[in-house]
């Protein structure tokens, strides 16, 4: 697990991050048929981190919390 620091960020940064978070939660949820899926984190930073280093294959599981919620966690 890497460290986390606090950096400040121009807000286009932010706009990407939140995209990303959109279109891997809504893939997620069709993938695997969950209502909500929880980014916890700094998930998103890695996924825009492993993305930008050209990793297309990420090792997650999705840990149910309920009948129709998940919450993702990169392994």
């Amino acid at each position: 697990m890497g460290k986390q620091i606090q950096i400040r960020v121009d807000e286009s940064m932010v706009e990407v991050l939140n995209r990303i978070k959109f279109e891997v939660g809504n893939a997620l949820k069709k993938q695997y048929n969950v209502g909500d899926i929880e980014l916890n984190g700094n998930i998103i930073s890695k996924i825009a981190a492993a993305r930008l280093k050209g990793n297309t294959i990420f090792n997650f599981k999705i840990r149910k919390i309920s009948y129709n919620k998940g919450i993702l966690e990169l392994i």
